[in-house]
């Protein structure tokens, strides 16, 4: 490991090497005001669940490849994508909402759920011209309607909060691109709805606008 590029609730990660190729380590650090062996157990499946989310959502959207796995380090080695994040592109280009809403339609289609569908983790690599989704540290499977809605909620909340000039515009491209690769989006948007106005998260605004 060479530099240490950020710092997160569950993990630090550096920029390194692993052979020729340049490449990221995700290392879960351990929790202080946690039982010493079961926050081990919990870093150790969670880096390992990590790691078998990204290998099965390949097979329906372009993810790091996953280099080494260590259950002893807690620590993931993969391929490094060099790219630029949505977060710094779509007020610029907010018809990139689609690219968002197409690529996590095809991984619901997988049944799997991100868990942190933000900006920050839609990596652009011009060089090979493909879009990446990156850090799957909260990602599950799940054909359950809710558990795909709250990840669209969860764009909804991020872009409504970053990117607030350009929200219907960025919205109504996702919506679109969900649309063009899930049969699924419209069950999923009442179910929106439904999460909404039980009030399990704060605000109150129409995925439809």
């Amino acid at each position: 490991m060479e530099k240490l590029i950020a710092r997160g609730a569950e993990a630090d990660i550096y920029l390194g090497r692993w052979g020729p190729l340049s490449a990221i380590y995700k290392v879960r650090t351990a929790k202080q005001y946690m039982a010493e062996e079961l926050d081990k157990k919990i870093r150790r499946q969670r880096t390992v669940r990590e790691a078998r989310m990204l290998r099965a959502a390949r097979s329906a959207v372009d993810t790091p490849h996953v280099l080494y796995v260590s259950q002893k380090k807690y620590t993931i080695v993969m391929e490094y994508i060099n790219g630029k994040r949505m977060l710094d592109i779509i007020d610029k280009s907010p018809s990139q909402g689609k690219v968002m809403g197409e690529i996590l339609g095809r991984l619901h289609m997988l049944n799997i759920i991100h868990g942190d569908p933000n900006t920050a983790n839609f990596l652009f690599d011009s060089k090979k011209n493909k879009w990446y989704l990156v850090d799957f540290g909260l990602s599950y499977i799940s054909s359950r309607k809710e558990d795909m809605a709250v990840d669209l909620h969860l764009v909804k909340e991020v872009v409504y909060v970053q990117h607030p000039t350009s929200f219907k515009e960025i919205m109504s491209g996702f919506y679109d691109g969900y649309m063009s690769v899930s049969g699924k989006m419209a069950g999923i948007v009442k179910k929106i709805d439904e999460i909404e106005r039980r009030g399990r998260y704060a605000r109150n605004r129409s995925f439809l606008f």
